[in-house]
């Protein structure tokens, strides 16, 4: 069982606290069984005002200040570069002991475009084919060198074998990329990509691309039609269905034996808990703890281990 808390940490830089609140909620969070922190961003002003923290930035700066929990920053795909992004979760990835995830940011509005040189977002087929290039690339940047490419080796002088060096050359719709990426291969091979699946569109993109499939709070009626199409897109994608998690977003107040019972019928492998003014952070740990009674958190040191998911081989 996976719980997921989504959740900004805390409000601002401005906020009461500033880091050392998010800190300490990030550290109560994984003494309560919650398996990763889903760390939301976005490129514009919300209507009530800053969102918080560069998610990035906020999940490195805990990669030292917890242990354990996982931490997945919200990326927005549709003006990012890969080889930045790819840079920095294989650092944070690194940092952190293989922690790290991250979360395709939901399409983009007006407000973010406006902010980065173009009148209006792109048609939202186009911002998906985007974001699944973008994930393609991201994992071809990720295999740039072996697992056992660096042997550090003070005796014989040799730092690398360089025949343990793959260089990327991709050429798509979106993006060209050279490679090699300039930093060893994440502890997890591939950081945990996370992603909102709404439509039968969004489950062959997770099915090709993702780890978790997140079913949005706004859908979750139809959390059954979501999991059939991704079985027929896992299968569709030549992947097993248990190498994609399915979550289903709930608030946090929602009873727990509510929870228990889905949990018992499926479809969802875990729960993503989603605070807000009247069920807020304390509330959610009240819940994952007592989910916790019934369903014991997974062992193992990476988020990939501890979610039961398989570590990407590289090419």
């Amino acid at each position: 069982m996976t719980i997921a808390l989504f959740t900004p940490l805390p409000a601002g830089p401005n906020g009461d606290g500033g880091f050392a609140q998010a800190r300490d909620r990030a550290r109560a969070a994984q003494d309560g069984g919650i398996d990763a922190l889903i760390l939301p961003d976005r490129r514009s002003v919300g209507p009530d005002g800053p969102d918080g923290f560069e998610a990035g930035t906020l999940a490195a700066a805990l990669a030292v200040a917890t242990e354990g929990i996982g931490l997945v920053p919200t990326i927005a795909t549709e003006y990012s570069a890969p080889y930045h992004v790819a840079r920095l979760l294989a650092t944070i990835d690194q940092f952190a002991g293989g922690r790290a995830g991250w979360a395709i940011a939901p399409p983009a509005v007006a407000a973010d475009a406006a902010n980065h040189h173009t009148d209006a977002p792109a048609p939202l087929p186009s911002q998906r084919a985007r974001a699944d290039e973008f994930a393609q690339v991201m994992a071809g940047l990720w295999d740039s060198f072996q697992d056992d490419a660096f042997l550090r080796d003070r005796a014989s002088g040799v730092y690398f074998l360089p025949e343990r060096l793959r260089s990327l050359d991709h050429r798509g719709e979106y993006f060209t990329v050279a490679g090699p990426l300039n930093i060893a291969r994440p502890p997890q091979g591939h950081p945990v990509l996370v992603r909102r699946v709404s439509c039968a569109e969004d489950a062959a993109s997770a099915a090709a691309f993702g780890d978790l499939a997140i079913v949005p709070l706004e859908v979750s009626d139809a959390a059954a039609d979501v999991a059939r199409a991704l079985n027929d897109a896992c299968g569709a994608a030549g992947r097993r269905r248990e190498d994609v998690r399915l979550l289903l977003e709930r608030r946090a107040d929602t009873p727990v034996d509510e929870l228990l019972r889905e949990a018992e019928a499926g479809p969802a492998d875990g729960f993503v808990l989603v605070p807000s003014a009247d069920a807020g952070f304390e509330t959610v740990l009240e819940t994952a703890r007592a989910v916790r009674q019934e369903f014991p958190q997974g062992s193992g040191t990476t988020l990939r281990a501890r979610l039961g998911l398989p570590r990407p081989a590289g090419r």
